[in-house]
């Protein structure tokens, strides 16, 4: 170090000069070394999960704010169900460092848990939000029930008391439809994949002909949150939402809701309410179905008599008594329209030919060819159709046609000569014959 008093006259003897780098990395030991294993608790927030799968976030509380860092492996050993989000207050396990880039302190953490809510709720909770903003819980996508179901699936562990509750009331309530029983876990590791693989299935042989089934009933008995924990998972409600066939969801009792129940198109509290649901009572129908007749039978017979009186009534009146007369009056109008018709036809008729035969008259008195009858004739050039009106028109040597009443003659102009106008031709213009 004799070369630092040399660099730096200034400092006072035995000072030591470390770089940032040097600092840092002492500070990061010391730390280390002292903070090695350290729980702490606090609020998430400023949380980040880029693509690398590490978890940044700062857990604070009303005074100080702690960055920290939960990386890939250890993020993927979170609780199950359990995602950290903003907002929400955990307990944190891990070691405290430096990141020199910025010469920070910060906790590296190993383990999280929640704080004051255990994990599975937790992971309900935050599954519930999601599925609602996707639109899952929306009233308005789920479907009907048929009326009179023809077919029904039920879905459910064969040795449960749930599915002999279903099919003892499914077989008193409507004997008609068929009922058919599809073996699921309901509760334990890979049950929640099972129930969901067992609704995709139903509804591909439904798509391929296979199976007719109107509605599917799932369902199980009461339990804790565990023993219900396959029906709030997210690949179950995925399976109900994508379901083309109605789906009634009858999972524990009534205080117990799912988010299976909240996703189907129907919730019942219990097995046994689902196939109530689920069916029409024969007995309520058949009792329907009397008293219809009844009330059938008795409206049918006052109508009759309502119409028979009605009918009575109509035979006595005159047109039905002499039904011709209402015939023979239009017969009479119409012969005398008839008889006008044919008179105003006639006299238009005789009308229109004696204007024909005015106008032919007239037309005959124009004619050129009673001109022609009183000796005159048309003259024109050979090869042009008219009429020569003055002797400049031509000139020697050109032929010339004249049409007389009776033929024509061709000849030659020896030649011409201009005079006075002569009276107005008959014609103006003739064709060629």
């Amino acid at each position: 170090m004799a070369s630092v008093k040399q660099q730096y006259p200034f400092l006072p003897a035995g000072a030591t000069v470390c770089t940032v780098s040097q600092l840092t990395d002492q500070v990061r030991r010391t730390l280390e070394a002292g903070f090695d294993c350290v729980w702490v608790e606090g609020e998430i927030s400023n949380l980040a999960r880029p693509s690398s799968g590490h978890v940044y976030l700062t857990l604070k509380d009303a005074i100080a704010s702690l960055r920290c860092v939960m990386y890939r492996g250890q993020a993927e050993q979170l609780p199950r169900g359990f995602r950290p989000r903003d907002g929400i207050e955990v307990v944190a396990f891990g070691r405290i460092s430096v990141y020199p880039p910025r010469g920070e302190y910060q906790l590296l953490i190993d383990r999280m848990f929640p704080k004051g809510l255990g994990a599975l709720e937790l992971a309900l909770q935050q599954l519930r939000e999601k599925l609602a903003k996707l639109g899952y819980f929306d009233t308005t996508r789920k479907k009907p029930l048929p009326r009179f179901p023809r077919s029904i699936c039920v879905i459910a562990s064969a040795t449960g008391a749930a599915v002999h509750d279903v099919l003892e009331i499914l077989g008193q309530r409507w004997p008609a439809a068929r009922v058919a029983v599809r073996p699921s876990r309901v509760q334990g590791d890979g049950a929640a994949e099972e129930i969901a693989a067992t609704i995709n299935q139903v509804n591909r042989w439904k798509a391929l002909g296979r199976v007719q089934v109107d509605v599917i009933i799932i369902g199980r008995g009461g339990g804790s949150a565990e023993d219900l924990g396959a029906f709030n998972q997210e690949s179950v409600a995925q399976a109900i939402y994508h379901s083309r066939i109605p789906i009634i969801s009858a999972v524990g009792h009534e205080v117990d809701v799912t988010i299976a129940d909240l996703v189907a198109d129907v919730r019942a509290s219990t097995p046994s309410h689902a196939a109530e649901l689920a069916t029409p009572d024969r007995i309520e129908l058949l009792d329907l179905v009397r008293g219809l007749g009844e009330r059938l039978h008795e409206s049918t017979g006052r109508r009759f008599q309502f119409a028979r009186r009605q009918l009575d009534e109509l035979a006595r009146r005159q047109p039905f008594m002499r039904p011709l007369d209402r015939v023979r009056e239009p017969e009479r109008k119409l012969d005398e329209w008839h008889d006008r018709l044919n008179g105003s036809a006639r006299r238009r008729l005789e009308n229109t030919q004696h204007s024909l035969q005015t106008i032919a008259a007239r037309l005959d008195s124009l004619s050129p060819l009673n001109v022609l009858a009183r000796g005159y004739s048309l003259t024109r050039a050979e090869h042009s159709p008219a009429l020569l009106r003055s002797a400049s028109d031509v000139k020697p040597g050109d032929r010339i046609v004249s049409v007389l009443q009776k033929g024509k003659i061709t000849s030659r102009v020896e030649s011409t000569e201009a005079g006075t106008p002569a009276s107005p031709a008959p014609s103006s213009s003739l064709e060629p014959p």
